[in-house]
């Protein structure tokens, strides 16, 4: 077993009777969860996580929910946002264990990751079996290659797991938290982590073929096209690495820090920052084609659809952009604050947007209007 004391986030706190009281509706299910995972569409079918710490399955036609996970007491909070192969959902998840002795409550940080029947939602398996104690939240979405299920945790550590069992392969550790998710490629995994490194690793073996040191912690899950490698790192720069070699090709240079996945899109790399700009670079050498400014910080990728780029930024909504120009198609919405911290899914004709709120949004692709809402579960 791994040494986690140094790792591990325990919370000790004096209640008073208020305190109590808000214990027992915590374990009523009267806690609120956390979370901003992206929606991803399936066909017919909508896979969301709510901030009421369920993943749920809706069919976009009729809009009603056709399953739940958990079908009872939820998770403390969903951040990974669901990946879909073999008949199998996957998702990572951030769970809390409470224990309490009269006015003592300890509160040990965990995550887990779980694998789901795509068509009804029950769980084939989930890992670690059991107790979580010695793992943390698994943040970042996983990826798929070879049989193999890829899961990076706040333990520090990247975990290769039999896709069809969950049985553990292997485990990588950094030097310091991985809160991104990580990419799988032609037999190789590239994931970053807050020691400031961004690691290329044998996805048979987990061995570490090379790592790339920058000047700032990595939070961005990387991206991968051709023979390059695509990520964005606390020291306010966008990379691109040989992807076999580990060696710099270019950097850019922007405002502030780069959480959001580079998307790669017909030789333009999509980058947003914190600086409220989404940057427009050629892929090939890092020159800046054009930017745009929105009101607020971009900490999720954008999505590309037949020539338009849909962008989430915070408390500013979500905007319409030619992906050509930059120049501005439409904004949701017209006026006031709409808080969206995940990126969009785009299907049917629809934009879907999980906000902060707790509801799910779908607008129209062409105009942004509101077409419908609901609550998730609800």
């Amino acid at each position: 077993m791994k040494e986690m004391t140094t790792r591990k986030t325990a919370i000790v706190v004096v209640w008073s009777l208020l305190g109590l009281l808000a214990i027992l509706l915590a374990g009523c299910g009267g806690r609120a969860a956390m979370g901003w995972s992206s929606p991803v569409v399936d066909g017919d079918v909508l896979y969301v996580a709510s901030k009421a710490g369920k993943l749920h399955a809706i069919d976009v036609n009729t809009r009603q929910q056709l399953w739940e996970f958990p079908s009872e007491q939820p998770l403390a909070g969903i951040y990974s946002t669901p990946v879909i192969s073999e008949g199998l959902l996957l998702f990572g998840a951030y769970e809390i264990e409470s224990t309490s002795f009269l006015i003592f409550q300890r509160q040990d940080i965990q995550g887990r990751a779980y694998a789901l029947d795509v068509t009804n939602g029950q769980k084939r398996w989930e890992f670690p079996v059991g107790s979580a104690e010695d793992t943390e939240p698994f943040l970042g979405t996983p990826a798929v290659g070879q049989d193999m299920a890829y899961f990076t945790s706040a333990d520090r550590t990247v975990y290769a797991l039999d896709l069809g069992t969950g049985s553990k392969k292997w485990e990588f550790e950094t030097g310091q938290e991985i809160w991104g998710g990580l990419v799988w490629d032609d037999g190789t995994l590239y994931v970053g982590s807050a020691d400031k490194n961004l690691y290329a690793l044998d996805a048979t073996s987990g061995e570490s073929k090379w790592a790339f040191p920058t000047a700032g912690a990595i939070y961005c899950t990387p991206t991968v096209g051709g023979d390059t490698v695509y990520f964005g790192s606390l020291d306010n720069k966008v990379y691109a690495l040989d992807a076999e070699t580990g060696d710099e090709k270019w950097s850019f240079l922007t405002g502030n820090w780069i959480w959001a996945q580079p998307l790669l899109g017909e030789g333009v790399l999509y980058v947003g920052s914190l600086d409220h700009s989404l940057y427009a670079l050629e892929a090939g050498d890092g020159t800046l084609r054009w930017k745009f400014e929105a009101e607020d910080m971009i900490n999720a990728s954008p999505v590309l659809e037949e020539g338009v780029l849909y962008l989430t930024a915070g408390s500013d909504g979500i905007y319409a952009l030619d992906a050509d120009t930059g120049a501005q198609l439409w904004h949701y919405p017209q006026e006031g604050s709409f808080k969206v911290l995940s990126s969009p899914a785009v299907a049917h004709g629809l934009v879907y947007v999980n906000a902060d709120d707790g509801k799910l949004y779908a607008l129209d692709v062409s105009t942004g209007q509101l077409r419908w809402e609901l609550t998730p579960g609800g």
